[in-house]
């Protein structure tokens, strides 16, 4: 029997041509990063549910209309198996964040140039998948599949 895959949500949330990245730190991370905002599916939740729990919880912000599959990473590492789905989301609201985790310190709109480049600072973030769907390289809902075993 194989292991159970966890399944992760984030969020593409654009406006002009900022994206919306969330500055998190979880314990043991030596200093903050900047990410999209999102995380686990919880057990029993819908992938859409879970979308909207993380941007009101990250962001403060409320997912409206239905959001579009950007890219799926499959990814296979020493620690597990996981699923990771990346939506293009439309929103409506003002930010503040209210993580109960108290992970995310805040959230910000950022050049989506810039904000490549603070995605690049984290070492386990792969920047090729989002890099290609913004620049229409590849349609939506493209599969990427990885093994860091």
């Amino acid at each position: 029997m194989s292991e159970p895959i966890s399944l992760i949500v984030s969020a593409i949330v654009r406006r002009d041509d900022r994206l919306l990245l969330v500055e998190q730190q979880a314990p043991g991370d030596p200093e903050p990063s900047w990410m999209l905002p999102g995380g686990r599916v919880e057990i029993g939740e819908t992938l859409v549910a879970a979308l909207k729990r993380e941007l009101a919880e990250e962001t403060g912000l409320v997912l409206t209309g239905l959001p579009v599959v950007a890219f799926v990473v499959d990814l296979i590492t020493a620690t597990g198996r996981y699923s990771a789905l990346t939506f293009d989301c439309d929103v409506e609201g003002s930010l503040a964040p209210n993580d109960p985790d108290g992970f995310v310190q805040s959230a910000g709109w950022t050049d989506a140039v810039e904000a490549l480049d603070r995605l690049r600072c984290v070492e386990w973030y792969d920047c090729v998948p989002l890099e290609r769907f913004l620049s229409g390289a590849a349609p939506p809902g493209a599969v990427y599949v990885g093994d860091r075993t």
